[in-house]
């Protein structure tokens, strides 16, 4: 008989093995190249969410003046040779226009770079960040294209470094997945490659004693392998380009996403299949004897259950020291393959652990079951007498499950953690935000369907050591009626505690119900300084001697560019503004009227209904129109409080200027037309900043007077004065810890907190949390608003309204439908909106997920296939053993159930194994992988609190009746086995 005809013969004899050792390696082709697409279709979505924003994609512009006619082409080559240095081989458009200018005559030019998004791969966007930063510098440094210097706008910067970074950490977390796929591919080719060489101990022996050599056997299993391999590797190839191309995935990266995975699963299958089979030929040809004793395999089986339980921990402790593959470096960060093996060498360790076990195991079942009547001592002994055999799917269980339990506890976990991200950004259920002046009124969201209730939120920006900064003002009394923690209502309560109290306007003049009107009553003068006259006093009045007018003109009169300069102050106005405050702590500036500057005494002076002030003293009355109460507050009492006075004096060049000026009195009109008089001299007064040119108390007796000058040169700022007690005291504040540990400051501790606006905030710590709602950074504080706009009053002259309002959703109520009807109460304002259902950034969690899900998918395949091939060769070689028990008088339903009963309870123990190890695996790793992904988010709100575990059930279930459906097929092909015909075969 010819070699190839053996080859043949002996492979048939194998057939149902074989088939099955080509559906893994199938499966395995199959799983990996389908796990690889879909990671890069998932990392393309990362880059497209990363560069788009509202389907736009982010740009960069470069604007400078227009180059004369001769050198403009020079000048756009010059600009598209820097773009091409910096941003080469990244895919981009550019794109240029020129932009008049209203105030001259000489025309902008402006180059606008739009990426290629949908050729734009995860190794571009590291170019187009540095390219984005980089630019600015390229272009003032390069004289043909700066022309009176140059500007650099745009995110495109700042959303493909977000981009890139969601890219390294998807890669990095996806590798996990990844590699549990190829041990759970690895194991199930090599135990069924040990099963097929046990089935094959007794014919090896024989070829050898006919007198093959070891080469020649080694030489059989590597063709009859490289045929299983390429027919198996083949159709896996052709299942997953069938289920890429189902997926929308072009099929020109067919060969690029498919070729390496299937030519890996080939190599490995090949290599494991030819050195099982030519140990197994070597061993027959040295003529060794059998471990029949067990204590050499005993031996083996513990050293390896000691060699990878030190590995699985080494680099468990690599993966949770860093809680994710991704280990932080100077450059940004790299991945660690040792950290990224742990899950899949943690399943390895549990696969073989169990192993070990099971002997001492099965013999303890044995021994338990041998004193009771039945078919179960039978199982049991079968089960302690073949163990190399049952091991197979006691590993391959272990792994499928371990695996599933890890992809679900991931899904859940990271699902969770991500709405929990969400809403803690968000603030609320939804949070708008007005791009432009302010949403409107919050009692107007706070009437929408589904709402439960709104309120006006301050939100301020800042750095403090290079650290981003977020300080939120909201009204303490709505904190916990808005806010949302990282679970809901999640340490909202303890915040809103903490900032409850009295407020800054405590003791403040409040307006009365219904408030249209205010008449405030005003003494004062307003002269040019005698400067001669006041040196030579003893003892100057406060703000001067004044100067008569006929002493003006003639000090100006040889001088025209002076006396200009004094016709138009005395044509000139004084303004004045009253801060009010409403119920929610937000400030609000109410024009009064003009005073007239008249330093020449002419009261008139051509103009009707003049508010006259000059250097006589005299008594004004000055109209404020209130506006309309705040909704929600029905106009009642405190709907506004009185906190401060802006006085703004005109510029005078070429004179220093006084104003002094008291107010006697506050009249408020309510709408009924009834007159009340507020007690603006009852209060203390005070100025918001020192300013050495106003002087309080001028005019004893009265509660606002003051003395303020304006100097020579200087274009005078507001002077404005508030009530004593606003915004004195520290505001309250609730830090998040990693702000508290910046700032190195406990609770009760005082620091300060810098403001986007300017200025930094006196702040007192009530209260130090995990997170602060509404803020994406480490660095976060929450205040009360009424005590960051009183704060903001004596910090700056212009104080930033609520440009944000936060909404609440009552139970049940669908986020998004709350949030379209937030957009259309919106109507002309523009505004942006964000729910506590959506995130930012790109989804760096989507490729890992699907890496999780063909993992754990094929694992179980992989489990199922090698059951079926335990069942298959079970099936085969004990023939004798069934005929042998129907001789005895075991009927062919009792061999059925024994054999049903062993792989049951075997898959059962295996499958127990698998959720505990699986359990503790997902415990110990995903809250630090999820958190891993979760790129947009700087802050990574509780994420322990957010595993999952019981998603491991809905896996394991599947599993269990997975396995049970085989069980009974065994059952089935056990018992049609052992009927007559069969036992009669045997005998024959």
């Amino acid at each position: 008989m010819s070699r190839a005809r053996l080859l043949a013969r002996r492979s048939g004899a194998r057939r149902g093995l074989l088939v099955l050792v080509a559906l893994l390696v199938a499966t395995v082709a199959a799983a990996l190249g389908t796990a690889v697409g879909a990671v890069r279709a998932a990392e393309a979505d990362v880059v497209h969410d990363g560069l788009t924003r509202g389907g736009v994609p982010a740009d960069v512009q470069v604007t400078t003046r227009l180059a004369p006619e001769a050198d403009a082409e020079a000048q756009d080559t010059a600009l598209r040779h820097d773009v091409d240095a910096l941003f080469a081989p990244a895919p981009y458009d550019l794109v240029r226009e020129e932009v008049p200018d209203d105030d001259s005559d000489d025309p902008f030019v402006r180059w606008t770079l739009t990426p290629d998004v949908a050729a734009t791969g995860t190794a571009d966007l590291a170019v187009l960040a540095a390219g984005s930063d980089a630019l600015l510098e390229a272009v003032l440094s390069d004289d043909a294209v700066a022309v009176r210097g140059a500007t650099v706008t745009g995110d495109l910067g700042e959303r493909a470094a977000d981009a890139a970074a969601a890219a390294a950490a998807a890669s990095a977390v996806a590798l996990v997945p990844m590699l549990v796929l190829a041990l759970a591919g690895a194991v199930a080719v090599a135990q069924v490659a040990r099963l097929l060489a046990a089935t094959r101990a007794g014919e090896v022996h024989l070829l050898v004693s006919r007198g093959a050599s070891a080469g020649q056997l080694t030489a059989a299993a590597a063709s009859e392998a490289v045929l299983v391999v390429v027919v198996g590797a083949a159709l896996g190839a052709g299942a997953a380009a069938a289920v890429l191309a189902a997926q929308g995935t072009p099929a020109g990266s067919f060969a690029g996403t498919l070729a390496p995975s299937v030519v890996a699963t080939a190599a490995g299958a090949l290599l494991l299949l030819v050195a099982v089979g030519g140990l197994q030929a070597r061993a027959a040809a040295a003529l060794r004897d059998t471990d029949r004793s067990g204590r050499a395999r005993r031996a083996a089986t513990w050293g390896t259950v000691v060699l990878v339980a030190v590995a699985a921990g080494v680099t468990t402790w690599l993966l949770r020291r860093y809680g994710s593959p991704l280990v932080p470096t100077p450059d940004g960060g790299q991945t660690d393959p040792a950290a990224a093996a742990a899950p899949a060498l943690v399943l390895a360790a549990a696969a073989v652990v169990a192993v070990a076990l099971l002997g001492p195991l099965s013999r303890a079942w044995a021994a338990l079951t041998a004193r009771r009547p039945g078919t179960r001592v039978l199982a049991a002994r079968q089960v302690a007498r073949r163990l190399a055999v049952t091991a197979v799917p006691v590993v391959l269980v272990v792994v499928a499950t371990g695996s599933a339990v890890l992809a679900s506890a991931y899904t859940g976990t990271g699902q969770h953690l991500r709405a929990a991200a969400a809403g803690v950004a968000a603030g609320s259920d939804v949070r708008v935000v007005a791009t432009e002046g302010t949403p409107g009124p919050a009692a107007m969201y706070a009437a929408l369907p589904g709402a439960a209730d709104a309120a006006p939120v301050r939100v301020s920006e800042a750095v403090v050591d290079g650290i981003p900064l977020t300080t939120t003002g909201v009204p303490p009394d709505r904190v916990a009626a808005v806010a949302r923690g990282p679970h809901g209502q999640q340490g909202v309560d303890e915040i809103a505690a903490a900032l409850d109290g009295p407020g800054p306007y405590a003791d403040n003049p409040r307006l009365p119900a219904g408030t249209t009107a205010l008449v405030l009553r005003a003494t004062g003068q307003y002269y040019v300084v005698d400067e001669a006259a006041t040196a030579e006093a003893a003892t100057g009045a406060a703000g001067g001697e004044p100067a008569t007018w006929a002493s003006l003109e003639e000090a100006t009169a040889s001088a025209p560019s002076e006396r200009g300069q004094l016709l138009v102050l005395e044509d000139s106005t004084i303004s004045l503004r009253l801060w009010l405050a409403d119920a929610d702590g937000q400030v609000v500036g109410v024009d009064v009227e003009e005073l007239d500057v008249d330093l020449d005494g002419d009261p008139g002076g051509g103009r009707v209904d003049t508010r006259p002030i000059g250097p006589d003293e005299s008594t004004v009355e000055l109209r404020a129109d209130v506006p309309a109460a705040p909704p929600g507050t029905d106009g009642g009492p405190g709907a506004w409080t009185v906190v401060a006075l802006d006085t703004r004096l005109p510029s005078s060049p070429s004179a220093l200027t006084t104003l002094r000026l008291s107010v006697d009195g506050l009249d408020a009109t309510t709408e009924e037309g009834a007159t009340a008089e507020i007690d603006v001299a009852g209060a203390d007064w005070a100025p918001a900043r020192d300013d050495p040119n106003v002087a309080f108390g001028a005019r004893p007796g009265t509660g606002l007077s003051f003395a303020a000058q304006a100097d020579h040169e200087a274009m005078p700022s507001p002077s404005r004065a508030m009530v004593a007690g606003s915004g004195r005291q520290p505001a309250r504040a609730v830090l998040s810890q990693d702000l508290a540990r910046l700032l190195d400051v406990t609770t009760g501790g005082t620091t300060e907190v810098p403001l986007g606006e300017g200025g930094r905030l006196p702040v007192q710590v009530v209260d130090v949390v995990d997170v602060v709602p509404g803020s994406l950074h480490q660095g976060a504080a929450m205040v009360r608003l009424d005590e960051l706009q009183a704060a903001s009053l004596r910090l700056a002259t212009v104080v930033p309204g609520a440009a944000e309002t936060w909404v609440r959703g009552a139970p049940g109520t669908d986020v998004d439908r709350l949030a379209a009807a937030a957009q259309d109460a919106a109507r002309t304002v523009p505004v942006q909106i964000t729910t506590s259902t959506g995130s930012e950034g790109a989804d760096a969690a989507g490729p890992v997920r699907q890496a999780f899900a063909v993992a754990a998918l094929a694992a179980a395949a992989l489990a199922l296939v090698g059951v079926g091939a335990v069942s298959v060769a079970g099936v085969r070689e004990r023939r004798g053993e069934v005929a042998v028990l129907r001789a005895v008088g075991l009927p062919p339903r009792a061999q059925g159930a024994s054999r049903a009963t062993e792989l049951a309870v075997v898959t059962a123990a295996a499958l127990v194994a698998g959720l505990l190890a699986g359990w503790a695996l997902a415990a110990a790793t995903v809250p630090g992988l999820a958190a891993a992904t979760l790129t947009g988010f700087a802050v990574v709100p509780t994420p322990d609190t957010a595993y999952s575990p019981e998603a491991a059930l809905v896996p394991g279930g599947v599993l269990v009746a997975g396995l049970a459906a085989v069980a009974l097929v065994v059952g089935a092909a056990v018992a049609a086995q052992a009927r007559d015909g069969g036992y009669r075969e045997e005998v024959r």
